[in-house]
């Protein structure tokens, strides 16, 4: 279609009433305030001169929202909040407010803090409340009765990021976009803005589509919308492209490619001047003002100090997961506030340092500066400074596989988050004790407390973390071999996930799916779900979440016996994890590869892989995932026919089993310790371990285990020419099959 039948069909729908128009930043430039990347970048550039730094975190997929909330979290951003009252309405605004004015549009949505559009509407006589109603707090948002307002003859402004009137409203949606979620009461606007049948269209002006934590993936999640969408993407170019198009001209993702509609590639401003020309008897004047918005930013900058310029930069390195560059700035940070004497600061630096090497997979030097955190918590009394430790703390043993004091220090935070009254805290505290009892094999222990964690999760409407919880759940209802179940509980959370638009949850959810379907041997369908899972990774620039992406397609391909792709994948996974920093990740790879030589037959290269495995576990300090490479070691030992030196490997991953208190693992060494036996024809000795092994399968329901032991009795048996011992077993085994 021509780009001039588009601009009469824009402006024939809107004569017939038919648009509703939804506006980002872009519309607000002439009159002055910066655009996001603008402002985040002049921001980074008073934080520090590192370029490379700089260039980082803006080719990040860090929203603007996010990153102003880590700085709201540590300094008063108040003075940059105040950008958003400067300027005048431009040609955009009074172009829309004269739009409303004249009745032919009820809804105008905007991303905007600013109060532009407002002032527009009011210069052209337009009285708040009497004529026009402004929708931005979360309880305003939840009192909508859309089908009412269908019906009433006010115009609807909608500000889906907050208003600029109203300070907490803004900080609320940063603390939302933060966490990667957009409350339901804002997801129901806009699925009213792009579904409501009562306009056929809507107009998209000056919108970059980069809000990809929040509103794009709700865009995406609406089907079978009958609305059409005219997305004007801004260029000096004037033509039509298919808005089918999966990626727009800066690269970013485009939200409405499931819906009819055109892209109209134009500069706004000429394209407003055409509709306007065509819709509006008084002539068009392109207003443009300037700001010195920079000056706000500075007078914030000279109130930042020098402890939270670093530690700033070292929080947001840290959640683009760039934790070794975090530990630098952090470092520099605490050393300024040991200087200071502010011990506030230093319990913050330590605390911030311990979540770092936890990302690294560090989690003895984890301990050892979250212990510092704490101490100076309880000295201060900071009740907050000893709940975060405490969870730290729990976190980092739970890391090194020592469950059993993870269980003592998430206890700890679950008691003060009671007496805090902190709902989420108390949830948070249930879930490390989840994960952690998960961890020792007592899965019916670990679904106990993900439900209580569940349940509250659900009572305060908090959906993000009740999918989690449904996450956890599946997790755990998979080990115990009910795969169906664990289907069910990831499906749910999933839901959720797409509801609000949590792309990284989402991603989780493909994963255990995958996990789910692989375990139920439908391999293929695993793939199917950790590919979806690695294009969102991709997509929101989780590289830690893309190597696990990796690793599970090596283990799918492994599966199907395609050894050669599965290492394949396996080293792209391993590339990723050395990269970033992530030695935890870079154990894991070479497990996996290891056990893929060992399915090739090149068991000395298997060994070769568990031993750098073992070191690096060693490293970290990874006592569970040592017992791991032990238990390797002495399956590849057992192929190359070493049979005394897997037993020596399989008694040491056994010791350490016992020492933390890890029931489900024991049981499989004692499986390992019988095969071993069998094969170097101790059938007593092999008996005596198998039998070790069936109460633990049985205490901790994994059936699926307790099958494979049963034919592995049997079998041994036969070896002992016990034919009825040996039928005795094999009609269990067939018994728990049918099952």
């Amino acid at each position: 279609m021509e780009y001039s039948n588009i601009l009469k069909e824009i402006s024939e729908g809107i004569r017939n009433k038919e648009f509703t128009i939804f506006c980002g930043a872009g519309i607000s430039k002439n009159s002055g305030l910066p655009l996001a990347n603008d402002l985040k970048r002049y921001i980074l550039e008073k934080l520090t001169g590192d370029r490379n730094d700089i260039e980082e975190i803006m080719s990040s997929e860090l929203p603007f929202e996010a990153f102003m909330e880590v700085l709201a979290e540590n300094s008063d951003i108040s003075k940059i909040l105040d950008i958003f009252e400067q300027g005048e309405p431009n040609a955009n605004h009074i172009f829309i407010a004269k739009l409303a004015k004249a009745g032919l549009i009820k809804t105008i949505a905007t991303t905007n803090f600013d109060m532009l559009i407002e002032t527009a509407l009011e210069k052209e006589g337009l009285k708040r409340d009497e004529y026009f109603e402004v929708y931005f707090k979360e309880e305003q948002l939840s009192e909508i009765d859309f089908d009412v307002l269908n019906k009433s003859n006010k115009i609807s402004v909608f500000k889906l990021h907050g208003s600029i009137e109203d300070e907490e409203s803004i900080r609320t949606t940063m603390k939302a976009v933060a966490s990667r979620l957009l409350s339901e009461k804002r997801l129901n606007t806009i699925k009213y803005i792009f579904s409501n049948k009562r306009h056929k269209n809507v107009l998209v002006l000056g919108y970059s589509c980069s809000d990809a934590f929040d509103i794009n993936p709700q865009i995406q999640s609406i089907e079978n919308s009958e609305n059409q969408v005219f997305l004007v993407e801004h260029g000096e170019a004037t033509q039509i492209k298919d808005i089918k198009n999966p990626k727009l001209s800066n690269e970013n993702e485009n939200p409405f490619n499931r819906f009819n509609g055109y892209i109209a590639e134009s500069n706004t401003n000429d394209l407003v001047k055409e509709i306007w020309n065509d819709l509006i008897k008084e002539k068009y004047e392109l207003k443009k003002y300037k700001i010195e918005w920079q000056n706000f930013v500075n007078e914030w900058f000279n109130n930042v100090g020098k402890y939270a310029e670093h530690f700033i930069c070292g929080e947001i390195l840290f959640v683009i997961s760039d934790f070794k560059k975090a530990v630098e700035y952090l470092e520099k940070s605490l050393e300024i506030a040991k200087v200071m004497g502010s011990r506030a600061d230093e319990s913050a630096g330590y605390g911030g340092l311990g979540d770092a090497y936890y990302g690294l997979g560090y989690f003895r030097k984890a301990i050892e500066y979250h212990e510092k955190s704490l101490e100076i918590a309880k000295v201060m009394g900071s009740r907050a400074g000893e709940l975060a430790g405490y969870v730290g703390l729990g976190n980092a043993y739970y890391g090194l596989g020592y469950f059993r004091k993870a269980i003592e220090y998430y206890e700890k935070s679950l008691e003060i988050a009671k007496v805090m009254g902190s709902r989420a805290g108390e949830s948070a505290g249930y879930v490390g004790l989840g994960d952690a009892y998960y961890g020792l094999g007592d899965f019916r222990k670990a679904i106990e407390y993900l439900e209580k964690s569940q349940e509250i999760m659900k009572d305060i409407g908090y959906l993000a973390g009740e999918s989690k919880c449904y996450t956890n759940l599946g997790i755990a209802y998979q080990s115990l071999g009910d795969f169906r179940k664990a289907i069910e509980y990831l499906e749910k959370s999933l839901k959720i996930c797409k509801a609000i638009g949590s792309q990284a949850g989402e991603s989780t959810c493909y994963t255990n799916l995958g996990n789910a379907y692989q375990n139920l041997g439908d391999f293929r369908k695993a793939i199917e779900y950790y590919e979806k899972s690695l294009k969102i990774a991709r997509d929101i620039g989780d590289r830690a979440g893309e190597s696990t992406c990796y690793g599970n397609l090596g283990c799918a391909y492994q599966s199907l016996g395609d050894f050669r792709k599965a290492i394949e994948y396996y080293e792209k996974s391993l590339k990723i994890c050395k990269a970033i920093g992530n030695h935890a990740g870079e154990s894991t790879c070479y497990t996996n590869l290891g056990v893929a030589y060992q399915n090739l037959g090149d068991f000395k290269k298997a060994v070769v892989y568990h031993e750098k495995s073992l070191k690096i576990k060693k490293d970290i300090g990874n006592i569970d995932g040592e017992s791991g490479c032990y238990g390797n070691l002495g399956c590849a030992y057992q192929s190359l026919g070493d049979f005394k030196k897997a037993v020596v490997y399989h008694e040491k991953s056994l010791e350490i089993c016992k020492d933390i208190g890890d029931r489900a693992s024991e049981s499989k060494c004692y499986t390992n310790l019988g095969a071993a036996y069998r094969s170097l024809e101790d059938y007593t000795k092999a008996i005596e371990f198998y039998e070790k092994a069936v109460p633990i399968f049985m205490e901790t329901f994994q059936f699926h285990y307790l099958k494979i032991v049963y034919e592995n009795m049997s079998l041994t048996y036969q070896k002992m020419n016990n034919p009825e011992k040996a039928g005795e077993y094999r009609k269990i085994a067939e018994n728990l099959n049918e099952n």
